[in-house]
């Protein structure tokens, strides 16, 4: 089981789900995108719940393996749920350059949204 560090809160997920919320999270901030992804965890007291997360390009999320003696919790819908999300990612990667007007707010080589120009 793994230690989640989110936002000054501390809560206990799958060694799985903390690897995949912390790719997930690497995998936006590459394309300058964020997202909210539930994910179930528990308390130090053993109560289980469901996390909505903020992931994106400014994540600041930290993860560490503990022992514990909270009880695992089934992941696998989870882990399907980030395979949804990396897949969906990835095709909106794979649009070919040739399609994206070099510069426009659709380019994702653009590092910040046009709108912050007026700022």
């Amino acid at each position: 089981m793994d230690q989640l560090h989110y936002a000054g809160g501390v809560y206990f997920t799958s060694t799985k789900i903390a690897r995949e919320l912390v790719g997930y999270a690497a995998a936006l901030a590459e394309v300058h995108q964020a997202s909210v992804v539930e994910i179930p965890v528990r308390h130090s007291d053993g109560t289980a719940n469901v996390l909505s997360v903020l992931v994106g390009p400014s994540s600041q999320i930290a993860t560490e393996t503990v022992d514990t003696e909270l009880p695992e919790f089934d992941d696998s819908e989870a882990l399907a749920n980030f395979r949804r999300l990396r897949a969906a990612l990835a095709d909106e990667v794979s649009v070919p350059e040739g399609l994206v007007e070099e510069g426009s707010s659709n380019d994702p080589r653009v590092p910040h949204p046009d709108w912050l120009d007026e700022l």
